[in-house]
Order: structure tokens, then sequence, then C-alpha cells
């Protein structure tokens, strides 16, 4: 037996599993082709939402009332006929200047989309249109973000949001009752370092904002805790009236950032103070003192104090 007849043999099995595997995928297409014609030929029930548009609204008049996006259209008809409208919804127009509109028949009267198709449900069936003039205002805008610091950072001011106020434009008796306009609830957690973060604003049905975005300023830094002693003085003091505090003064616990650390050293920071008023009040003895910050060109704030009462004594004058 000649061995060079072996690879031409085996060539000739391939070629003919290939030409079986080509006829059959050939055939299989067309089966399927013939398949979906027949099949597409049938009538199918098919649900779409058609985008509703308004049409005819005068620019200084807005809907008050609340008009859905889209109606919901149930349709039965030949498969060949429903996959356009299927893919690619028709609009329906609604004329604003009527109040009360059946969108059953408004749909049915566009011929040119449905003329092959059966209408069997729509949903909603009415549209009641109610209008108002339509007016702006400007309006402050209301910081509703809730910004988590990362452990030992913290503002060194109050956030700030730009710009602070927004333009609304709507329907009359919606703005009268409006104060202010909010932003988006949103939420920044472990924020560690000065941030500038566009922040959306709060939508409403029927409303139009300009701007619709703001920016949300925050100017954050690392802050350490130091103390410092502070004597205990006493305010508005009759004359003739001295008090002793027992400790006279109080250890202030407080909270500075990292980089005005060394220059708080030696800066009288804090008062500490007891008004004559509560001592005459008092029948036990000690009192706690109050602590304000005195010095406003660093940002640093109060944590603790020690001790949280103390001791008086009044002199009484010989």
């Amino acid at each position: 037996m000649d061995p060079a007849a072996k690879p031409d043999a085996a060539d000739s099995s391939y070629f003919e599993k290939r030409e079986k595997i080509i006829a059959f995928s050939v055939a299989l297409f067309f089966a399927l082709c013939l398949w979906f014609i027949v099949n597409l030929s049938r009538d199918f029930n098919v649900t779409i939402d058609v985008p509703i548009v308004l049409s005819n609204l005068p620019s200084d008049v807005t809907v008050s009332s609340d008009i859905p996006e889209t109606a919901s259209v149930v349709l039965t008809g030949e498969g060949w006929n429903l996959i356009s409208v299927y893919t690619n919804p028709p609009r329906v127009l609604v004329n604003a200047e009527t109040d009360d509109v059946n969108l059953a028949e408004q749909l049915r009267s566009q011929v040119g989309v449905f003329s092959n198709l059966n209408i069997v449900q729509v949903l909603p069936t009415q549209l009641y249109i109610q209008k108002e003039r339509r007016v702006s205002r400007n309006l402050p805008v209301r910081n509703r973000v809730n910004v988590q610091l990362s452990d030992q950072f913290g503002l060194l001011s109050d956030p700030i949001i730009s710009p602070d106020s927004v333009t609304v434009i709507g329907a009359e008796s919606v703005l009268d009752s409006l104060e202010y306009w909010n932003t988006a609830e949103t939420e920044f957690t472990n924020i560690n370092e000065s941030v500038n973060r566009i922040v959306q604003l709060q939508s409403m049905s029927g409303v139009t904002l300009e701007p619709t975005t703001v920016v949300l300023s925050m100017e954050v830094a690392e802050f350490t805790e130091a103390e410092i002693r502070v004597p205990i003085r006493t305010r508005n003091l009759p004359s003739g009236r001295a008090v002793s505090y027992n400790p006279s003064s109080i250890m202030v616990r407080y909270d500075v950032p990292l980089q005005q650390f060394s220059e708080v050293e030696g800066v009288r920071l804090f008062n500490a103070f007891v008004d004559y008023s509560l001592i005459e009040e008092d029948d036990l003895g000690t009192i706690a003192p109050d602590v304000e910050i005195v010095d406003n060109d660093y940002n640093v704030r109060l944590r603790s104090f020690q001790p949280p009462r103390v001791s008086y004594f009044r002199i009484i004058p010989e």
C-alpha cells in the first residue's frame, strides 16, 4: 500500500465534512427565515410606551397638573407592522390649549403610524391639563450635603455653596410657597483634604432650574490636640465684692490645625469666667465656669476642660 495515499484520503474526508456543514448551515438559515416570515404574518399583542409631547403651550404659561412622560399603549396586529412601532415608538402630540384630552382618540387620529394596527387599551385614558401663569424667582440654595471627615480632620470654615442662589421657573402657585431650594441629599465620606465638588440641585416635576448644579467648597485640615491653663475670672462683680476660686484656673483642652500648632504657643486663646449672678443663685458651693474663645485668628475648637466645676469663696470686705 502506498503511504502517500493516506493524506489524500484524509483531505477528501475533511472536505466532505466541511461541505456537509456548509450545506446544513445554509439550510438551517433558510428554515429560520421561513419560520420567521410565517410567524410574523400572525397577529400579536404588544405593549409600548409612547412619549407624550405637549404642543401650543404659550411661553408665559406652564402646566401645573401632573402630566406623565409616556402613555402605555396595548396594540394588536401583524408582527411585521408591530416591529417598527415597538423598536421606534411614535410620539403622541397633545394640544395644551385643551383642558381635557382623550389619549385613545388622539392616538387613533395618527393614521400614518397606527393605520394597520388595533389600539386595544391606552393608559392613562384621559389627560387633564391644568395651566397657570409661568413665573421665575431667585431662591437661596440650602445645603443638604452630609460631610463625614476622616479621624483627626476638621473643617476650617463652614462649607460654601457657589452660586448661593438659583433661578426657579414654574407655576406661580408652586413658587409662592418656596423660601429656598435644596441641594440633593448627598453624602461625602472619609474626607481628608480640601475639596470642590459638584452637587446636583433637588429636582421637581414641572419646575426648571438655572443652573441645575452648584459647587460645594470645603477647606479641610488635620487637627491635633493641645492644652492650656486659663485663670478663672468673675464677671459683673458688684463694687466692693471679691470672689476666690479653688482651683483658681482650669486646664482647657482644644483642637488646633497642625499647621497652626506652633503659632498658638503663648497666645491667649480662651477666657474662663463665672457670672456673679450665678454665684448668688447657687446653693451647692461649686460652680461650672464658662469658657469662650477670644482669638478668632486661629481655627481652634474647644474639647473639654478640667475640673468641670470649681469651689468658690466670697470675700466679705471689712
